[in-house]
């Protein structure tokens, strides 16, 4: 496989403002130095999501890169009578298009889009929302200690992850249009030796997988995490969680990267969902599904799935946008 020039760590944020305090951006390059900050262009080296799309489809183009987001790259699949709708970017574009800077939360504020039954948000929790709805990566992960993570259709409490995702898959759907000739999104797509790579991560984990602290803003933890990842150490401290998650994302990149097998696809059945980067898929096999999920899964793959239709959708989306 060729070589990648550089590495890109992303620490990610779905918040609704102009600038996003905790979208963090670092770079690490071949060798082992340790990796650096970049800085948006907004107050105090803000970065908005719109400025990282310009950043990041212009750096696509120039080198061959690998790219690290963390947020979820798909969605679990969903048992049709209690979700009509066929969950992809193409739903969420259409639902969010209206909504400035890649935001995602008019995914969780609408109350009767086909979808609304399944998500978790504040004072109004979804009639079908289960805290338990992971996609396979992230019950793959939560089998390393300490891993524990979350569903995409929570937006309530620190820990959720929901809009993240949901502004994150329309950023992905926007790369996918604009630069398919120079980026692939893996697993989604299969490897070559030409094109930038985006992958998703979940910071937290790469530092569980070798029995380490997770807590990134702590110096001496993300040093030794650093070094376990073959990188020398940051001089100079974190100021945050989130910079510290970016960091050690940039350096775990380049460090797993070394292995072509790191590249390999998931099982075709879970592909589609996505796939957190680094975490094994020795236990693909033991992954339990119900037969709700695993017929959803059989539609998918067959492009036979019986959801509501374009126009039913459409008329909801019509109405809700008014």
């Amino acid at each position: 496989m060729k070589d990648f020039d550089y590495f890109v760590g992303v620490d990610w944020s779905g918040d609704r403002k102009a600038w996003q305090k905790g979208l963090k951006v670092a770079v690490a390059y071949p060798g082992n130095e340790p990796p650096t900050l970049i800085y948006g262009p907004g107050p105090g080296g803000k970065w908005s999501r719109n400025a990282f799309a310009i950043w990041c489809t212009e750096r696509v183009g120039e080198g061959r890169i690998l790219v690290g987001l963390d947020f979820a790259f798909g969605f679990p699949a969903i048992d049709r009578k209690i979700c009509r709708a066929k969950l992809s970017w193409k739903y969420v574009h259409d639902l969010c298009k209206d909504d400035k800077n890649f935001y995602g939360g008019r995914f969780f504020k609408v109350e009767d889009a086909p979808h609304s039954g399944i998500v978790n948000r504040r004072m109004h929790p979804g009639t079908d929302y289960s805290a338990k709805r992971f996609r396979a990566t992230e019950r793959a992960a939560s089998r390393t200690k300490g891993a524990t993570p979350q569903t995409l259709f929570n937006s309530v409490g620190a820990a959720q992850v929901g809009p993240s995702s949901i502004s994150g898959m329309r950023f992905l759907r926007h790369l996918h249009d604009g630069c398919s000739d120079r980026a692939l999104i893996w697993p989604l797509e299969e490897m070559d030796d030409d094109r930038s790579v985006v992958v998703e991560v979940f910071p937290r984990f790469f530092p569980l997988s070798r029995q380490l602290s997770p807590k990134l803003s702590d110096h001496a933890s993300l040093n030794a995490a650093l070094m376990a990842f073959n990188s020398k150490p940051v001089r100079e401290p974190p100021e945050s969680e989130d910079e510290g998650d970016a960091l050690l994302t940039a350096a775990a990149l380049r460090s797993l990267s070394q292995d072509a097998a790191s590249f390999a696809l998931p099982d075709r059945r879970f592909r589609k969902e996505g796939w957190i980067f680094g975490v094994p898929f020795d236990h693909q096999s033991d992954i339990k599904l119900t037969v709700e999920q695993a017929l959803e899964i059989e539609r998918g793959l067959s492009d036979e799935e019986p959801f509501a239709s374009a126009d039913e959708v459409s008329m909801v989306f019509k109405r809700l946008t008014k």
